[in-house]
């Protein structure tokens, strides 16, 4: 019993290192889809859970997700040249979404989701000109998390999102390739989002 906690607790500490690598190149990665278009990041917010508990907040008795809130996240950008804003989101499991359309499951059972060889990691982007009205209250419709792509579009208003796999942006070309079809994108809908040459 006591080899089988040893060996649990060496991947558990395997899982932080892994967490920490990977956490590090997707905030790069969000830094450069924000420079690429030429917008400030401004703030981010936990879309699965609450923010982490901190400076002696928090209970013993809150979510684990609490602790772990970039599972679904938002990226906010900001810029000084135009009245559209900009977001990116990203969903890193989309297993509970998929299982809780079929039908509703707790946050919490993680034994629910669907299977993790099912399920995608992705980023979400989204634009908003004169307008910042997302899709639900803390954008976890499950048609936003699992749907490619969405409009909502009114006299002037104009909100657009597009999804894409994560693992097609750890490759330069790729990456590239993807910001300048959400350009495309938005362009379709008369949103001038432009995407500027830059490298990685």
């Amino acid at each position: 019993m006591q080899q089988n906690i040893n060996n649990t607790l060496q991947e558990v500490r395997k899982a932080y290192r892994l967490l920490f690598d990977y956490q590090t190149r997707v905030l790069d990665l969000i830094g450069f889809i924000g420079s690429s278009f030429n917008y400030d990041y401004n703030g981010g917010f936990p879309k699965f859970s609450n923010s982490a508990p901190n400076n002696g907040k928090g209970r013993l008795t809150l979510w684990a997700w609490d602790w772990l809130n970039m599972y679904f996240y938002e990226f906010n950008f900001v810029t000084k040249k135009d009245k559209i804003g900009f977001a990116v989101f990203l969903v890193n499991d989309t297993g509970y979404f998929q299982k809780n359309k079929e039908s509703k499951i707790s946050k919490t059972k993680v034994s629910a989701f669907d299977a993790v060889e099912n399920s995608k990691t992705k980023l979400i982007f989204v634009v908003g000109k004169n307008t910042w009205d997302g899709w639900g209250a803390n954008w976890d419709n499950d048609n936003f998390i699992l749907e490619e792509e969405g409009q909502k579009i009114s006299d002037d208003k104009v909100m657009l999102f597009k999804s894409y796999l994560l693992n097609d942006f750890f490759d330069e070309e790729n990456a590239i390739e993807k910001l300048k079809d959400f350009e495309s994108y938005c362009k379709r809908f008369d949103v001038n989002f432009k995407y500027r040459e830059k490298t990685v």
